[in-house]
């Protein structure tokens, strides 16, 4: 955890985005080539869409030789949304090193 001493906030935001790209792309790998399918297909013979139901979220992708449907609880998703980063932002703040504190060249200044 020595290295987070050294991020900065940029460097913080960088790892929730690789984190989120990561995320997506192994929890959606399956349905991946059948939207892009769905996406490149001709008019009226791909669809994707998207829903919540019963506190579900739903993904339903079709072309006309494929199908795809992928549900998950609303929690589940929040929790492998937010969850992992917000531990790093704890993490990164737990590590971080309390500012120096300005020397008050006034204060240093002595009389005799």
């Amino acid at each position: 955890m020595n290295f987070l001493r050294r991020w900065k906030a940029k460097h913080l935001l960088l790892a929730w985005v690789v984190y989120w790209v990561a995320l997506m792309a192994v929890g959606l790998h399956s349905a991946l080539g059948i939207a892009l399918r769905a996406l490149t297909a001709a008019s009226g013979h791909g669809t994707i869409g998207a829903s919540v139901d019963n506190n579900n979220f739903v993904l339903k992708v079709t072309t006309d030789s494929q199908s795809y449907v992928g549900t998950t609880s609303l929690m589940t998703a929040l929790l492998w949304f937010a969850g992992p980063p917000l531990m790093l932002f704890l993490v990164w703040l737990v590590t971080r090193r309390a500012p120096a504190a300005a020397r008050d060249p006034e204060r240093d200044y002595r009389i005799s």
